[in-house]
């Protein structure tokens, strides 16, 4: 039993050794300036962090906080806390200070490091630069990182995607005036392009941070304009498709209940045809549902092309054939026509008749 418990021991004082080896760093706030988007050469950028963290109390560790930064003529200043008191003042300058060991270590009690930075985006044309990078050291051995990284934006190449943009807007305004003119609902794609086109209005006349997002945002409403485009399209096309069918059905009804030509081989050729038509139909819908909106285009203009064959075939015919006698819905109508006839012709006999006896006194 007494081993039993020193092995519980021994295994609970090895945890309790990796978890000390294990611990680090956590960042309690972070504050950058300016706080979103891109950055410009030659912009002054101040980062803040302040930081709590835990070290190893022997002497036979060296551990240490390294920080980095890729902005020009950085300066550093560093404050230690311990429970809320500044025990511990420092100002460093350079890309890459160091705080040892003897600057971070405090014993115990509640241990912050307030550490900030100041300095300017290089105008060395790098699209991305380092605005801090924080690594906990121990025995040479990185315990724990952290690192911000900000875009950089300069005014060739703002010019450059806002002219990008600008002919994207173009052509997506011929897209939208060709689609429109063949019927299709365009209201919800010009809402965007008009959300674009204001966004690059304005990136127009801002400087190139802020020009930069408003890029950023008419590239979004482009993107989903287009994609709105391509649905509507698909669906105007579907609907089309799905007109032809009702149309032939119309046709088809024509010929099998009004003239009686349901076994006719013309006939059952529009049938077939028809058929074709719903297949390619219900296939275009299927992928509309599916948001496969070129694939759905395709098979409805196979089906409407299927559907429109076969209204040729049938307008054809009902020329052919004219407006004759035939049995089906018209019966009714003739039977009538045919009853009436044969009233007059007896009206008149029995009028005949009558004249005749009158006549004989």
């Amino acid at each position: 039993m007494k081993g039993y418990i020193g092995r519980w021991l021994i295994l609970l004082l090895a945890l309790v050794c990796v978890a000390q080896a294990a611990s680090a760093f956590d960042i309690k706030t972070e504050t950058v300036n300016p706080a979103s988007g891109a950055l410009e050469p030659g912009q002054q950028v101040n980062a803040r962090y302040v930081l709590t963290y835990d070290m190893i109390t022997d002497t036979g560790n060296d551990e240490t906080f390294e920080f980095s930064t890729g902005l020009q003529n950085p300066v550093w200043d560093f404050i230690v806390y311990r429970d809320g008191v500044a025990i511990y003042t420092t100002k460093k300058t350079g890309y890459y200070p160091v705080l040892t060991e003897f600057e971070i270590a405090y014993g115990d009690g509640d241990i912050e490091l307030d550490a900030q930075v100041r300095g300017v985006v290089p105008s060395t044309g790098n699209t991305k630069v380092l605005v801090t990078k924080i690594e906990h050291l121990r025995d040479e051995d990185v315990r724990d990182t952290h690192s911000l990284t900000r875009d950089v934006v300069n005014a060739a190449q703002v010019e450059g995607s806002l002219a990008t943009q600008q002919q994207r807007l173009k052509d997506l305004k011929a897209d939208i005036d060709e689609k429109a003119a063949d019927g299709v609902d365009v209201a919800a794609v010009q809402a965007e392009y008009n959300a674009a086109s204001q966004a690059l209005t304005s990136a127009a006349s801002a400087g190139p941070s802020q020009a930069s997002s408003y890029i950023a945002s008419a590239k979004t409403d482009i993107d989903e304009a287009i994609a709105l485009l391509d649905k509507a399209w698909a669906e105007k096309s579907v609907a089309d498709t799905g007109a032809a069918i009702e149309s032939l059905d119309g046709m088809i009804t024509y010929f099998v209940e009004n003239r009686s030509m349901s076994a006719d081989p013309q006939v059952v050729a529009i049938m077939t045809k028809r058929e074709s038509a719903v297949q390619f139909y219900t296939q275009a819908q299927d992928n509309l549902n599916a948001e496969n909106y070129p694939l759905a285009r395709s098979k409805a203009g196979d089906g409407l092309n299927k559907a429109n064959e076969a209204l040729t075939d049938a307008n054809a015919l009902r020329e052919k054939i004219g407006e004759g006698f035939g049995l089906g819905g018209d019966l009714l109508l003739y039977i009538g026509i045919g009853v009436v006839i044969v009233l007059v012709v007896a009206g008149v006999v029995l009028y005949r008749k009558k004249a005749g006896w009158d006549e004989l006194g």
